[in-house]
């Protein structure tokens, strides 16, 4: 597979690089990323052929999208797929001197309201066009509705509700009259595609960390049932927060926090068989997901221009079926799930 691939987003006729960048930690979220540094990652990735990026408002409360932006907003707009989030809005502090941005490390000076409404989704939608300084988005997003956000039934509930209310008929607006291509959700845990299928028949759901080398455990149950209602699948943290980037490293992350030792074994096992097929494993990782026929794009994260450089090549790594067969011989992977090329 190739970077200028494309798959055709499910049932939605809109065709999308199978590989992309997602803004998340050029929204300053592990560190504080130098303006120069952020600008020189994102052209590196349009000079390596990366032509879908992935942003939101809650990335930096608006630095992800502005810096999406300003690398793109010359850009032919024919040649690459955009997407961003709804479900947040920004707006000023009450105390504006003195705003942390958790749990940025940088980020801009804002606080958010989460907000699924009717109104709240066109709000959205218009203020990512000012902050990205470009007139469309191809693909929108419902943003972290989940119970990592919302603990409680009351409060999860309640925000369902205003999608239900109105929410989902102004994605359905966005998407009928044209603005955008597809609308989804961005799912982190499981149960939540359940949710939203049970609620509205959304194009496409962006999975993050819940389709990689580590963890293969809502591929039978809702990403099954997504596929057989015409939703695709963009697989997003594919290197689980960073240890199947990394491997086992001090400090290595899984989940965005330190990675606990039944992780680290795992990850231990699945670089020594990547060892003796001399293969990185984030080449695996990347290319990971593709076996499933409804992962129509996959995700990476850089912060740094040679984060890129690195996946860009780790993406195109010509990966032997023996590779993936001897994970299935360990146990890594089960035998009913689909591996690449068939394997």
């Amino acid at each position: 597979m190739k970077i200028g691939d494309r798959r055709t987003l499910g049932r939605t006729g809109l065709d999308i690089p199978v590989l992309g960048v997602g803004t998340c930690p050029l929204g300053d979220l592990f560190e504080a990323v130098p303006e120069e540094e952020a600008r020189l990652t994102l052209d590196l990735a349009w000079e390596r052929g990366v032509r879908l990026f992935d942003t939101a408002p809650w990335y930096g409360l608006g630095q992800g999208e502005h810096r999406t932006g300003r690398a793109l907003y010359r850009r032919p707009r024919s040649e690459y797929v955009l997407s961003t989030k709804v479900g947040r809005l920004l707006k000023a502090p009450r105390d504006r001197s003195s705003v942390r941005p958790a749990p940025w490390k940088g980020g801009l000076a804002f606080d958010h309201v989460y907000d699924y409404t009717y109104d709240g989704i066109l709000r959205s939608y218009e203020d990512s066009l000012q902050r990205l300084g470009i007139n469309k988005v191809d693909i929108l997003y419902i943003h972290d509705l989940d119970r990592g956000y919302f603990p409680t039934d009351e409060d999860l509930h309640g925000k369902l509700r205003e999608l239900e209310k109105g929410g989902f008929r102004a994605l359905e607006e966005l998407k009928s009259s044209g603005e955008v291509a597809a609308v989804g959700a961005g799912i982190n845990e499981p149960g939540m595609i359940d949710l939203f299928l049970d609620r509205h028949p959304l194009d496409v759901f962006l999975v993050a960390g819940r389709h990689t080398l580590l963890e293969q455990g809502l591929y039978h149950g809702e990403l099954a049932r997504a596929a057989r209602e015409g939703a695709a699948i963009v697989v997003g943290g594919v290197f689980n927060s960073g240890i199947l980037a990394t491997g086992v490293v001090d400090g290595a992350r899984y989940e965005y926090g330190a990675a606990p030792a039944a992780i680290v074994e795992r990850v231990r096992r699945l670089e020594t068989i990547a060892r003796a097929h001399e293969i990185p494993l984030a080449a695996a990782a990347l290319q990971f997901p593709f076996g499933f026929d409804a992962v129509a794009s996959v995700l990476f994260g850089p912060a740094r221009a040679a984060e890129v450089a690195a996946n860009a090549d780790h993406f195109e790594t010509p990966i032997p079926a023996a590779f993936w067969q001897a994970l299935r011989t360990e146990g890594l992977i089960g035998d009913d799930i689909p591996l690449p090329g068939g394997a």
